[in-house]
């Protein structure tokens, strides 16, 4: 994963020496997503290039910070290091935008601009390239059904008869180095399809704490991933996990009150949802005391020092 600073360095370097501008349109669900080529007269290029390459830089210039996906938490202005080792099937195809062949071109003949899903931005020099992703909203065309007049000659409004594209600034998600970087972690979950592969990471961590004989889940709320997503999937991480049962149980019985957590006959109860989400909170040590006061916070976003 790469540093916001090394981000940069890498962008700016990529611009220094003439780059080449493309853009692909995806065809077809996730799963199956074909992209072509879309193919710009020289004006058109230059244009759209300069444009898109001002957002990103203006992107680029704010405070922001990477962070891996297994630790996301709640702080925000982020950039997300997809670093899981179940990866979605989109990121193949745009991996495929880098590598040859280059795909066909996007022909009116053969297909509708309705059936756009995506879109992918790639900025290349002769060394190296950075894909950028888009999903394709309907805002993002407008069709000839509507009404649409452009100024003319003098003070005549003439008719636009064509289907519009338009093409804005920004992205979602980032493949840079062969890595890939998320702008807005709730939009890539649905554009990319990750239920089924976040399910999978988060009954993982579930097993992982079942094996630490640590919890009571007969009501099985623990079981039923009771908790925020990225809660559990940042647990799987935690070095919390790897600590001896009878520490962490020590630590509940000490700070019970505090945490809302309750030992017995060993081991944490978990007796409703609101108790899975706690204990979450607990694994991912979101309880912290400080040094100089001695009291005690909860924190949901935290850099170490």
């Amino acid at each position: 994963m790469k540093t916001i600073e090394e981000i940069r360095a890498a962008w700016e370097g990529l611009l220094a020496p003439g780059i080449n501008f493309t853009l692909y349109l995806g065809l077809g669900d996730s799963d199956h997503r074909q992209y072509l080529r879309a193919d710009f007269d020289d004006a058109a290029t230059a244009a759209v290039c300069q444009s898109y390459i001002a957002s990103v830089r203006r992107y680029l210039q704010e405070e922001l910070t990477t962070v891996p996906l297994s630790a996301l938490d709640d702080r925000a202005n982020v950039l997300v290091c997809y670093d899981l080792a179940d990866a979605p099937a989109e990121f193949a195809a745009l991996r495929q935008l880098t590598q040859a062949p280059a795909p066909a071109t996007f022909m009116f003949a053969d297909h509708e601009l309705s059936e756009i899903k995506t879109m992918a931005i790639k900025v290349s020099s002769a060394t190296s390239s950075v894909v950028f992703f888009k999903p394709f909203y309907p805002v993002s065309l407008v069709k000839r059904d509507q009404i649409l007049l452009v100024k003319g000659a003098a003070s005549r409004f003439e008719l636009v008869d064509k289907d519009i594209l338009k093409l804005t600034g920004g992205f979602e998600v980032m493949m840079m180095d062969d890595e890939f970087y998320i702008n807005g972690f709730s939009k890539f979950e649905k554009a990319f399809a990750f239920d089924e592969i976040a399910t999978r990471a988060m009954n993982a961590v579930t097993q992982s704490i079942v094996a630490l004989n640590l919890v009571d889940d007969a009501k099985g709320h623990l079981a039923a991933c009771a908790a925020p997503r990225k809660d559990i999937i940042r647990a799987g991480r935690s070095p919390v996990l790897a600590m001896q049962t009878a520490v962490i149980l020590a630590f509940v019985t000490a700070k019970q009150q505090q945490i809302g957590l309750k030992v017995d006959a060993g081991r944490v109860v978990l007796n409703s949802k609101e108790s899975v989400r706690r204990l979450y909170r607990l694994l991912n040590d979101d309880y912290l005391t400080s040094e100089l006061t001695h009291l005690d916070y909860e924190t949901l976003a935290k850099n170490q020092l």
